[in-house]
């Protein structure tokens, strides 16, 4: 059986771009879109080791996968070192009770995510998340706890501290590796930020310095230029993307294209229908059709926004509920936007 060490080097040679965990989006259905794009890994959703521990179906589903994927981190939050560990093993093995033979035989996860950056406070009131960062004993007592538990890599994310006053960046990536870690990812906020203000790229730059394992980049990437940038900046050499996704999947493969010397690819707004037909029918296939649509529309602002004339038909989308009625909008919007280029010929 491969080392930790080496399934790391694995997991990272090569690895440039993936997507971020993010509570609501990262689904099956987004990751597979994600992936087809070009995300060299993505992470689920945070779970909760309690709910994994006690045998939560809705939290236990959060692991479930769809065929097509690629590598998968599974991202857990708590406070308790033997909670942690022991979700860590369950969500580690592969699902014996997924909803089909065919995502059964998905293997699992290819590392555990340890979350001490959510600021979320139904998540630090709890002890959970960034909270941790304030107590670096415990960050390491669950460190520790479930690199010995588990035979895949653990990584964790953080976050620049709780405030400037509590800057402890550098000494939590310590921690981190010194417990067996085989990446550190950071988010370089502070907790009194929030998702607001400005990341700060220096911390990143500092902690690449102060620690030999990765330091994964997270935070404020929209555009390929950006990623560059932060590249640039930083010298992490793989980031993680996670609103600069939500309505721009492709935002992968414009980078992947980048670093390839290739001009990257138009994603014109009628080939962004056909892309939100298929999500449609991904959400649709994972969920069922009624739960599907109501999914689907956390995505209509993200997917259509900047274009002139979307407010009604994204309120019509709003107003949807069956698959019948969103592809039928889908059909009236294409024929409007092929008016409108036969006008402007």
């Amino acid at each position: 059986m491969p080392k930790k060490n080496d399934r790391t080097k694995e997991l990272f040679t090569g690895s440039r771009v993936c997507l971020a965990p993010m509570a609501g989006y990262s689904d099956a259905p987004f990751r597979l879109i994600c992936s087809s794009f070009g995300a060299d890994f993505c992470v689920t959703e945070m779970m909760s080791a309690d709910g994994l521990v006690r045998g939560g179906g809705k939290t236990r589903g959060l692991l479930a996968r769809m065929e097509g994927e690629g590598p998968l981190g599974a991202q857990l939050f708590g406070a308790d070192p033997d909670t942690m560990a022991q979700a860590a093993v369950l969500a580690a093995a592969p699902d014996r009770q997924s909803r089909s033979a065919r995502e059964a035989a998905l293997s699992g996860p290819a590392f555990i995510d340890l979350n001490f950056g959510c600021p979320v406070k139904k998540v630090v009131r709890k002890n959970g998340g960034v909270a941790i960062m304030r107590d670096l004993d415990l960050m390491e007592k669950i460190c520790r706890a479930v690199v010995a538990a588990v035979d895949i890599p653990v990584t964790a994310k953080i976050r620049s501290g709780w405030s400037r006053d509590e800057e402890n960046y550098i000494e939590a990536g310590q921690v981190i590796e010194g417990s067996g870690a085989a990446a550190v990812i950071l988010h370089p906020r502070y907790r009194t930020q929030g998702f607001g203000g400005e990341s700060n790229r220096e911390h990143l730059s500092r902690l690449r310095e102060a620690v030999k394992i990765p330091v994964i980049a997270s935070g404020d990437v929209k555009s390929p230029d950006d990623y560059f940038k932060l590249v640039e900046e930083t010298g992490c050499s793989v980031v993680m993307i996670g609103r600069g996704a939500f309505g721009r999947p492709w935002i992968f493969r414009e980078i992947k294209d980048r670093l390839a010397g290739r001009e990257p690819a138009d994603m014109p707004l009628m080939s962004r229908l056909d892309l939100f037909e298929r999500l449609l029918d991904l959400e649709i296939e994972w969920y069922g059709e009624r739960p599907g649509i109501l999914e689907l529309r956390k995505f209509y602002r993200w997917y259509f926004r900047g274009h002139s004339g979307m407010r009604e038909y994204r309120q019509r989308f709003t107003a949807a509920d069956s698959r019948a009625e969103v592809v039928f909008i889908l059909k009236e919007l294409r024929e409007e936007i092929e008016k409108v280029w036969m006008k402007s010929e």
